[in-house]
């Protein structure tokens, strides 16, 4: 019988030997070392992207906006304004010359501060047509001749519009043909 014991320790010992993993060997059930790897790249990969779509979606959010701006902006009002055509201007200018005879032929346009006063300067046109023509017969040609000049003559004509429509105001005048021959 000690001789059957022995063997029954003997087995024993040697399955345990056999079912006791080695030193470097996995355990059952467990995933081997280039498994473990694969997993914990695909851990700090899904963390990493979840990271990116949460910094990506807000900064979308800053930069675009939430759409309550853009609708706010699509309702407002752009500022009405009233631009009114004054007749042409077809006169003589001052000759610079003996027997020399220049014309001028313009249009201008005014531009009102209260788009509600345009029906009261269409009544007031006469005395601008009267004033500016008056003004504009003085010129010579050269008066007339390049950007700064013109630009001279639209503040010269602003200024005798808003004294000829006074109280009326005139925002600015337009100049939208001028021929000098």
């Amino acid at each position: 019988m000690a001789d059957e014991a022995k063997n029954q320790q003997e087995e024993a010992a040697a399955g345990a030997e056999a079912a006791a993993p080695a030193e470097g060997a996995p355990a059952e059930g467990a995933a081997p070392p280039a498994a473990k790897g694969i997993s914990k790249l695909y851990l700090f990969g899904g963390i990493g992207l979840g990271v990116l779509v949460v910094v990506v979606g807000i900064a979308m959010f800053f930069l675009l906006g939430n759409g309550e701006k853009k609708e706010e902006e699509a309702h407002t009002e752009v500022p009405a304004i009233a631009v009114l055509d004054v007749p042409e201007f077809t006169l003589n200018l001052v000759a610079s010359d003996e027997g020399a005879q220049n014309f001028l032929k313009a249009k201008f346009a005014v531009e009102l501060a209260n788009p509600a006063d345009a029906k009261a300067v269409e009544q007031y046109l006469p005395r601008l047509q009267d004033d500016w023509g008056g003004f504009l017969r003085q010129m010579r040609v050269d008066d007339l001749q390049g950007s700064a000049a013109i630009q001279r003559v639209k503040e010269a004509l602003l200024r005798r519009a808003n004294q000829s429509l006074a109280p009326l105001q005139v925002k600015a005048v337009y100049v939208r043909e001028m021929l000098v021959q």
